[in-house]
């Protein structure tokens, strides 16, 4: 029985050639993009999973809880966990590591090579498990810093050799270049997770590291925590913030402590600053969501397809009926025919997903750890398929196997209200899907634009930025004899850069009943001038005044009333909006605050659009020894000056490597996310509006086929083209308006929820939703007329020849 069914369903799909075609190609379509996106969505939930101790793995997570509205942070105070080890006998592990990129002299190379290296101490080996090929890594080499290289490193730049015991030398960004000892090599870690290297730095830390200071010296650091398996972890959470508060007090008090699972960090660490390979929850439900609308939308053509067609197996349902045939088999039979179509599209889809998937791993920028190769991954695909085929040919099945035979062989089939409605529903609700994706890639589009030419409050056009550096005793005349070359307008050596975050360091400071955290920019006196700050008062700090700009060595002491006594107030310039917050005067000693104000500049944005605008003062050092250096050039000169100033900087330093970007490309850079997610919804949304478009030429195409002879009769009595394709048309366009209906409110409230992720953001207005819709409307009339026009222009003689 199987086989005899398989055999008539492939006779009648290629017997309705035009009706296979169009149902394989939208099945392909919505099958191949939902198995890509679902191979993204797979492999992003993978992150983490594939540690052993995994489940009892635990970052630690501090948050002020005096400042309101701070943010979380992913690093804390260098010597909580060694304290958490000693004191809570539920920690039985612990390691500080996180991940840098170093420049690694494998070869003989002077610059070296850029490598993705995990620092850590000895205690990773406790948490988490590497596959060890050569060497005893675990095995601490005192003297060194030890290094474990991966096996696509050995194999790069060692030709696979045993390299264990092997010298290789970092260039660090400060002080002198650093050897490693190399004392291990282990399989290459796994890229779905946040620790993604190529190579592990293990090194010891001093005592003094290993303890919460109280003198006020802090230093940041991501660590993580192995906790005993069964661990009631908020317990556990609110017992460590007690013994923080007893043991600490009075500082610094300011702080509680959450510990993040260690799966949930690569998609739920919206705070982590410092963390490099990250990825969005919210993202993962978008693509999801958008891989079903797909599927949803090619299954929905397939069912509208072929429940229009019950016209046209009418009397094949009708004879099989008489000769015997009961209800459940001919299910069977229609059934079988649901899952040939999915199976040959799904054969199609799996030819070009290699080829796909290739551009999607380069769009991502790594590969992807799992994918449809895996064979757990693809038997679970093959089964929802197969699910999915039957599910979705089952209505069909069951409404063309239902006339009585009596009524068939009398031509007395109707289609009936409730199939009517079904088939106007399914196609209100593909087209709604489609003017959603349209609406939400126009405000994603606007919000990118938005970000884009807002004003910064600096210009960030034709400024280079040369990568953070220990410029020692060079750093002037470096910057003098940059300044000299033709084409440089000025430069200025900084610990902030834009982008880079919310400045060189912070303070807390009382404003009203709250605290607010007030950053501080410390840069050479060239900086405002470089970044084309506007003054809306007072004046610039400046290198013609002397005065302007304090020693290096006095920088650790700028924060207390006793530094501002011994030395004499120094100024500073601020944004308008610190000014208004700290009550500070123009050439006035601030109360709360050391130095004298003289000059106010327009707001600007260190940080992304995401992040509210910060209380940000600038102060100049007279002679910085450590910073990035930013370049104004002029328009057109940045090639050439490139050129010298790298030539000038291998002189000065030819043991480092020259590392430069456009700040406008570093601010871009911000954004990265949101431009993919823009990128990726211009494609959903050309593939919904196709999906949708080719069920609707189905329709149209059947819709034109059963009233042929009514479109014959209309044209012998003098009907025009216009007429015909109007009489055809407006059956759908209704469906189309119901379906813009629908589309905007649930596009308002998904876009409204997108861009509360932003401090800055656009206004959703009501052309948004138009155009959405006009969009959709002129693509459905674009498609509805190909072949209503064919139907109008066509001969009334063939079509009334039978009669």
């Amino acid at each position: 029985m199987f086989k005899i069914n398989i055999k008539l369903a492939w006779r009648n799909l290629w017997k309705h050639k035009s009706y296979s075609l169009i149902n394989i190609v939208g099945l392909t379509t919505g099958l191949l993009a939902c198995l890509i996106v679902a191979t993204v969505v797979i492999d992003e939930l993978s992150y983490d999973t594939n540690w052993q101790k995994g489940d009892n793995i635990y970052r630690i997570i501090q948050q002020n809880s005096h400042i309101k509205g701070s943010k979380p942070m992913s690093a804390a105070f260098s010597g909580l966990a060694p304290s958490l080890k000693r004191d809570m006998p539920e920690v039985t592990g612990y390691c500080r590591m996180s991940v840098i990129t170093e420049r690694v002299k494998f070869g003989l190379d002077p610059e070296g090579v850029a490598v993705k290296n995990l620092r850590a101490e000895p205690g990773i080996w406790d948490l988490l498990d590497f596959k060890v090929l050569q060497g005893d890594p675990k095995k601490y080499v005192s003297g060194y810093t030890n290094v474990v290289i991966s096996r696509k490193l050995q194999a790069r730049y060692f030709n696979g050799q045993n390299v264990v015991g092997k010298i290789v030398e970092a260039l660090l960004d400060f002080g002198k270049p650093t050897q490693y000892l190399v004392t291990g090599v282990i399989e290459n870690i796994p890229q779905n997770t946040h620790l993604r290297a190529d190579m592990i730095t293990v090194q010891e830390y001093r005592a003094s590291d290993n303890i919460i200071p109280t003198n006020g010296a802090y230093t940041f650091e991501t660590q993580y925590i192995l906790l005993k398996s069964g661990t009631d972890v908020p317990a556990f959470t609110a017992k460590v913030n007690k013994w923080y508060k007893k043991h600490n007090a009075p500082k610094p008090a300011d702080y509680i402590y959450q510990f993040q699972p260690m799966k949930d960090i690569y998609l739920k660490s919206d705070f982590g600053g410092w963390q490099s390979v990250r990825g969005s929850i919210q993202n993962v439900y978008i693509f999801s969501a958008v891989a079903v609308l797909l599927l949803l939308i090619a299954c929905i053509n397939f069912v509208n397809l072929t429940i229009s067609r019950v016209f046209n197996r009418a009397k094949e349902t009708g004879i099989r009926k008489v000769l015997g045939a009961g209800k459940g088999q001919l299910m069977l039979r229609f059934l079988t025919e649901s899952v040939l179509f999915f199976a040959i599209s799904f054969v199609i889809a799996l030819t070009l997903y290699p080829f796909l998937i290739k551009y999607v791993e380069e769009f991502m920028g790594h590969k992807l750890a799992i994918n449809l190769y895996s064979s757990a991954f693809l038997l679970g695909v093959i089964l929802v398929v197969l699910l999915v085929s039957l599910g979705t040919g089952l209505y069909p099945a069951w409404y063309l196997s239902k006339p009585k035979p009596v009524v068939i062989l009398r031509d007395k089939v109707s289609s009936g209200m409730q199939l009517n409605i079904l088939k106007k529903a399914l196609v209100v609700g593909q087209f709604a899907i489609s003017v959603s994706i349209i609406i939400i890639t126009i405000v994603v589009q606007k919000q990118l634009n938005f970000m884009n030419t807002k004003d910064l409050g600096f210009d960030k056009n034709n400024l280079i930025n040369i990568d953070y550096n220990d410029w020692g005793k060079y750093g002037q005349a470096f910057k003098k004899r940059v300044k000299a070359i033709p084409g440089v307008q000025n430069a200025s050596i900084t610990n902030w850069y834009p982008s880079s975050g919310t400045g060189s360091m912070s303070i807390e400071m009382p404003i009203g009943k709250e605290k607010k955290e007030v950053f501080f920019i410390m840069a050479d006196a060239d900086l405002a001038d470089v970044l084309k700050f506007k003054t809306k008062s007072g004046r610039l700090l400046s290198s013609a005044n002397v005065s302007d700009a304090m020693n290096a060595d006095s920088l650790m002491y700028g924060m207390s009333d006793i530094a501002v006594a011994q030395k004499g107030a120094l100024p500073l310039i601020t944004t308008q909006y610190t000014a208004n917050l700290l009550d500070l005067k123009l050439n006035k000693k601030g109360d709360k605050m050391f130095g004298v104000m003289v000059g106010v500049i327009n707001d600007f944005y260190s940080e992304s659009l995401h992040n509210k605008l910060k209380p940000t003062i600038i102060q100049a050092i007279s002679d910085p020894n450590f910073g990035a250096m930013l370049i104004r050039v002029t328009p057109g000169a940045g090639k050439q000056v490139l050129s010298k100033v790298n030539k000038i900087f291998k002189e000065l330093y030819p043991a480092k490597a020259f590392e430069y970007k456009w700040v406008g490309d570093l601010i871009d850079e911000q954004y990265k996310t949101e431009h993919k997610l823009q990128q990726l919804f211009t494609v959903f949304s050309v593939l919904i509006i196709f999906l949708a478009c080719l069920g609707l030429f189905g329709l149209v195409t059947f819709t034109a086929e059963q009233r042929i002879k009514e479109i014959g009769i209309r044209k012998v009595l003098g009907a025009g083209v216009p007429d015909i394709v109007a009489l055809i048309s407006k059956d759908y366009l209704w469906l189309i308006a119901i379906a813009i209906v629908v589309a905007s409110p649930v596009a308002w409230y998904a876009m409204s929820k997108w861009l509360q992720d932003f401090a800055y953001r656009i206004n959703i207005q009501w052309w948004m939703f138009a155009l959405g819709g006009v969009v959709a409307v002129l693509i459905s009339l674009l498609t509805i007329s190909v072949q209503s026009v064919k139907a109008a222009i066509a001969n009334p003689v063939k079509s009334l020849r039978s009669e």
